[in-house]
């Protein structure tokens, strides 16, 4: 059974390694030399994208979703940030003229027949036609050049429609191939352009950073000049940030501006009427729904990454990520110097051992490190480091740093050895798969942990938090401590990735807010992990972090409690894994839970709660938060269930084939020390199994 458990586990390893580098990079889609369109951040603002001719997948995806009404149908062809197809004619949107070519002629799919657009912009006409015939085709589309589809392939143009003059205006659009023609007339009603000025308040009036989503009377998004419009990952929507206030101009009729700050503030909205000669203004106050800081606790995205992907276009500077940071709320930005997919390194530059001078008393910067192997042992991200830990990378072919070594059991200790601490990213890399096939990013984790030299985990991340949950309950049960984490991934350099701080660890602090005191209570697993709700937990009056030392078998009381203003299914209590108390729904508001619990033996009790998908969430597939655990011995014994750790030991033989047989060594003893290490970890799983 364990051989047969050893090879299932080792394809799926395998199997999810290859898969990584596609997983986690952002694609563009482009076409070649057209990625400044839409897909790199810009400060540009989004008044309008002046584009003409043919156009990959990726920005006539993303131009669409200039227009609101759009997104929720490209959302169901999304994940995340990626899409589930680059079938052309799936961008089924009611704006998008939709032909087809058959062998007896073109047939509309869609056809749009009214438009509202700006005076003196650039309207972009969407174009997208389908070959569905057995032989290339030669298509000429309104003023452009005769174009080429091959068969059973689609093709994406954008036409420029732009008149000066406000105005009601009809734009003949011909469709040619073969001797096949359509012909139509589109009508536009062009709007004057109007200027609005918006202030965003705080509670108190003052000026504050926010993220805002501005739409026009024609249905389109807007972001002003000098700002960078990005898209949030599940709503598919975009925004920008804005420090205090903003100035655009928008075409005449009713506008509709929001802003919201991070998790903690509710959505502010207004709709302005702008009439034809008159510039307006409007002010936006947000309200927080809860101030988790002003009861001790502060928040951190612990992987961010301000330039990514590729070394050109490294254009956020620490001036970007503090706006970033004040309008997420977020108290501490974890963001990461690292390799993407090869040897250049991005932000080194930044680095500083020390929160950057522009740091602010609420709001901590602070460029650490993401120590990344190519597919065999995963990402670890270090919090706190005085000094840069070299190479950054494993693996990567082509580089001076192709062999798998070191592992990263020696990076994670010597950012301990200086005082950080140290997280796994992104744990689990696919939905719907059994743990056991899952750690991708984290396959060296059970044995990092088993060795002493790992903090946090980072159940919320950009996986799936059900998979990363159970590992981490896994390891729990174990009788391991190790707190929750919670880090995004996000490359701020890109247009349509995670929005930072989506997902983010609550520390309680005893105290302000001081960077040592914050990682320090991190690693020690005061803390929760959020991409929306406010949780809380108290066994015997301790918090998470906490130990209780029980003499013998004993009861323990418990209360949970979760505040919301995003819909929940249910808020549980969990001991070892298994869900021992459960209050069902709230669609705001408060959800609480207590009661009595027998302990008979070693165990660790945590909360979670878990609720449906919302345009708050704006990195996840639903509502999830999830405390730290309070440990609870027995006889001065933890947690250790020995399923799990036999799991363990299967998971490290799986491990070990895999380095045997695919690993890149320059030198047998490099191979050799990997190998002892991994025997040492599964030395310790074997004491846990024993008992």
């Amino acid at each position: 059974m364990r051989r047969a458990l050893v090879a299932l586990g080792f394809a799926f390893l395998l199997g999810i390694a290859l898969r990584e580098a596609a997983s986690q990079s952002a694609v563009s889609h482009s076409r070649p030399g057209q990625e400044d369109l839409t897909f790199w951040v810009h400060r540009r603002g989004l008044e309008q994208i002046d584009v003409e001719g043919e156009v990959g997948f990726g920005d006539m995806a993303r131009i669409l979703l200039r227009r609101r009404e759009n997104a929720t149908r490209i959302a169901e062809i999304r994940d995340r940030f990626t899409f589930r197809t680059l079938d052309l004619m799936k961008l089924e949107t009611p704006d998008s003229v939709r032909i087809e070519i058959h062998d007896d002629g073109l047939r509309w799919v869609n056809r749009p027949e009214r438009f509202v657009a700006a005076a003196g912009r650039v309207f972009n006409v969407p174009v997208i036609i389908a070959n569905r015939t057995s032989g290339e085709a030669s298509v000429a589309v309104g003023a452009l050049q005769r174009q080429m589809i091959p068969a059973r392939q689609s093709s994406a143009y954008f036409l420029k429609f732009r008149q000066e003059n406000a105005g009601q205006a009809k734009w003949p659009l011909l469709v040619e191939a073969g001797a096949s023609r359509l012909a139509t007339q589109i009508e536009f009603d062009v709007r004057p352009l109007v200027n609005l000025r918006v202030r965003l308040l705080d509670e108190g009036g003052l000026p504050v950073a926010a993220r805002v989503y501005v739409t026009g009377s024609d249905g389109l998004a807007y972001a002003p000049r000098g700002s960078m419009p990005r898209i949030t990952a599940m709503s598919a929507e975009y925004y920008f940030h804005s420090d205090g206030g903003f100035s655009l101009d928008l075409p005449a009729g009713p506008a509709r501006i929001e802003a919201t700050r991070g998790q903690e503030y509710e959505m502010a909205a207004t709709l302005v009427d702008l009439l034809p000669g008159r510039p307006a203004e409007a002010s936006l106050r947000l309200r927080r729904w809860t101030h988790a800081a002003a009861r001790g606790w502060y928040s951190a995205d612990s992987h961010i990454h301000a330039n990514y992907v590729a070394p050109h276009h490294q254009v956020m500077t620490p001036e970007d990520m503090r706006l970033i940071a004040a309008a997420e709320d977020l108290n501490n930005s974890n963001l990461l110097v690292a390799n993407s997919g090869g040897d250049f390194i991005h932000d080194r530059q930044y680095f500083e051992g020390r929160p950057h001078a522009l740091s602010t008393p609420n709001y901590i910067l602070f460029w650490n490190e993401e120590f990344r192997s190519a597919g065999m042992y995963g990402h670890i991200a270090f919090f706190q480091l005085k000094s840069l830990i070299e190479p950054f990378y494993t693996g990567f072919r082509n580089t001076p740093h192709a062999d798998d070594y070191p592992p990263n059991y020696t990076a994670a200790k010597a950012a301990k050895d200086q005082g950080g601490a140290v997280t796994y990213v992104h744990p689990g890399m696919s939905h719907g798969l059994d743990v056991a096939s899952l750690g991708a990013g984290a396959k060296e984790l059970p044995v990092d942990l088993a060795l002493g030299v790992i903090d946090a985990m980072d159940v919320i991340s950009n996986n799936d938090e059900m998979a990363g949950m159970q590992l981490w309950h896994r390891l729990l049960n174990c009788g391991f401590r190790i707190a929750i984490s919670a880090g995004t991934d996000s490359f701020t350099n890109v247009s349509d990735h995670y929005t930072p701080g989506g997902g983010r660890v609550y520390v309680h602090l005893n105290g302000p807010l001081r960077y040592g005191d914050w990682v320090d209570r991190y690693r020690k697993g005061y803390s929760f992990a959020s991409n929306g709700p406010m949780i809380e937990l108290q066994v015997d009056g301790k918090e998470p972090g906490d130990e209780i030392r029980l003499a013998g078998p004993a009861k323990v009381r418990v209360s949970a409690k979760v505040t919301t203003q995003v819909p929940l299914d249910r808020l549980e209590v969990v001991m070892n894994g298994v869900s021992v108390m459960t209050r069902n729904g709230v669609a705001r508001g408060e959800l609480a839970v207590s009661g009595e619990l027998p302990v008979n033996g070693g165990a660790w009790i945590a909360a979670r709660a878990l609720g449906p998908r919302h345009r708050l969430i704006v990195n996840d597939w639903g509502a999830f938060a999830h405390t730290s655990p309070v440990y609870v011995t027995l006889d001065g014994k933890p947690a250790a269930r020995r399923e799990d750790a036999q799991f363990f030991l299967s998971w490290i033989d799986r491990l070990t084939e895999m380095v045997e047989t695919r690993g890149r060594f320059s030198t047998p003893e490099r191979k050799r020390e990997v190998l002892e290490l991994f025997q040492r970890a599964a030395g310790v799983y074997r004491k846990i199994a024993a008992n």
